[in-house]
């Protein structure tokens, strides 16, 4: 309003009308965008422009430069505990430097130019995704991941018993390793788990009986194209590939899409962090002991016959249902998606998934 004013008339004009001083107002017209575009709720701008610790700041975004310079990896775990280690090399007593979550926000925005683009990529995502739940108060079952991975109908273990000496070591399989299903997975935050979606390699869906509890298509070439995406979010409702026809559905079903960063998956992933390992795990035990049951069909030439369909999809289920609520809630968590919003929940990230 006052910056209104003094640019309907002057700058004095307005310090007498509202009795602010004229340096504010001048400052403000300089501000004049960010005011204007900044949340009705904010009361200042004052932004962590300082730290109480530089030295830690400094020598936390040398070690990042460094080792990103060299093709590492580098995740917020590692960015807090090398912020502990350079604590305890300054003598700051723990209860006064404690490395959390918040402060490795607050010191990626401070050092925003010295950080790789890495770092930048997963401090906006989450950003995104608060911003996205504190302006619609999103419950925790209305907040998703969904991921497809691939199932193959021949899962042999990479690992065998076998005795010490021999040269060789021959592993049974049905040799249909690269035939495959693609599963889409979704779960929900408050560790809900939608029913797999699977999408068979061929142009109809078998004619015998499905387990229930799963939903089965069929798709030429054995991909998550943009029609069997639209058809996932009527049945189950989350995302899918950025074509205008899914953004149209999400938009229909009033939701918000938010893609991952390309390369940050391993961090921001709650499948990858948490299920799809157990997942497969679980789906390559029971491939292992249906083919120690020797219940297996047989070829014409006595080769063991891939499983059926449907015998794939049971396994995809038990595999399934075997995740535990509890692990997607900590999953949620660990990728600083679901967390309370008041900080109570940072050190999640220190927890084993």
């Amino acid at each position: 309003m006052v910056v209104n004013a003094a640019e309907a008339s002057n700058n004095c004009q307005a310090t007498r009308k509202y009795g602010v001083s004229e340096c504010n107002i001048r400052r403000w017209r300089v501000q004049r965008d960010r005011l204007r575009n900044a949340n009705s709720k904010r009361k200042a701008f004052r932004g962590p422009q300082s730290s109480r610790f530089p030295e830690i700041d400094r020598r936390v975004c040398e070690f990042v430069t460094e080792k990103r310079d060299g093709g590492m990896p580098i995740t917020r775990a590692i960015i807090q505990l090398k912020a502990l280690d350079i604590a305890k090399e300054l003598n700051i007593p723990p209860p006064e430097f404690k490395a959390s979550i918040g402060w490795c926000r607050r010191m990626m925005r401070r050092r925003e130019p010295a950080l790789p683009s890495t770092c930048h990529q997963l401090h906006s995502f989450q950003s995104y995704v608060i911003g996205l739940r504190k302006t619609h108060s999103y419950a925790l079952d209305q907040i998703g991941n969904a991921d497809q991975t691939p199932v193959f109908f021949d899962m042999p273990s990479s690992v065998t018993v076998h005795k010490k000496g021999e040269k060789s070591v021959i592993v049974k399989s049905t040799g249909n390793e690269k035939n495959r299903v693609t599963v889409m997975l979704a779960c929900l935050a408050d560790g809900t788990k939608l029913p797999p979606y699977v999408i068979l390699k061929r142009k109809t869906v078998p004619k015998e009986p499905m387990p229930v509890g799963i939903v089965v298509r069929a798709q030429e070439k054995g991909w998550m194209e943009s029609e069997l995406v639209v058809d996932w979010l009527k049945v189950d409702a989350f995302r899918g590939h950025l074509t205008d026809a899914v953004k149209t559905q999400v938009r229909k079903m009033n939701g918000d899409l938010v893609i991952i960063p390309g390369g940050m998956t391993s961090q921001l992933q709650v499948l990858d962090v948490v299920v799809n390992k157990p997942f497969k795990d679980n789906l390559r035990r029971r491939y292992t002991e249906w083919l120690l049951s020797g219940d297996q069909a047989l070829s014409p030439s006595g080769t063991i016959k891939k499983p059926a369909v449907c015998q794939l999809c049971e396994w995809i289920l038990q595999a399934w249902a075997e995740i535990t609520p509890e692990s997607i809630i900590n999953g949620f968590k660990k990728c600083c998606i679901s967390n309370a919003l008041d900080g109570s929940e940072d050190d999640v990230l220190w927890e084993e998934p």
